[in-house]
């Protein structure tokens, strides 16, 4: 009968390990579980973060106040200002306008003894139609 206990002795330590195996398999697999849940709503708030950075910066250019460009005089180191300038300009003060009124608006802030004939020639053409320009 002694060796019988010793033997239902061992199944049932041989068991209790497994068991014990298993339980600690499982643990770890939650553990990881809700480490990857912790990762993602983590990267989820910094995304809502970011969004709502953004929104604000959207909504503070937006509001910027946008001011009519400084007269072009045809200084080649002012062109990309100019047109960087016209183009925030007509796109949120005048966008309702026709392409040919934008370009007369344009055209308008282009002033100076250098570029004056050039002017005049481009809007001679666009009224000749000469330009595919939306009217």
């Amino acid at each position: 009968m002694r060796k019988e206990e010793v033997e239902k002795r061992k199944e049932e330590d041989k068991r209790e390990r497994l068991e014990k195996i298993k339980l600690e398999k499982v643990k770890k697999e939650e553990r990881k579980r809700l480490e990857e849940e912790d990762r993602k709503k983590k990267e989820e708030e910094e995304l809502k973060k970011q969004m709502a950075e953004q929104q604000a910066q959207m909504k503070r250019l937006l509001e910027e106040e946008v001011k009519i460009p400084q007269v072009f005089d045809g200084t080649s180191s002012k062109v990309s200002r100019y047109v960087e300038d016209c183009r925030r300009y007509t796109e949120r003060k005048i966008k309702e306008k026709t392409e040919k009124d934008k370009i007369c608006w344009i055209v308008s802030y282009v002033q100076g003894d250098q570029i004056d004939k050039w002017k005049e020639r481009i809007v001679d053409e666009m009224f000749e139609d000469k330009w595919k320009v939306e009217r």
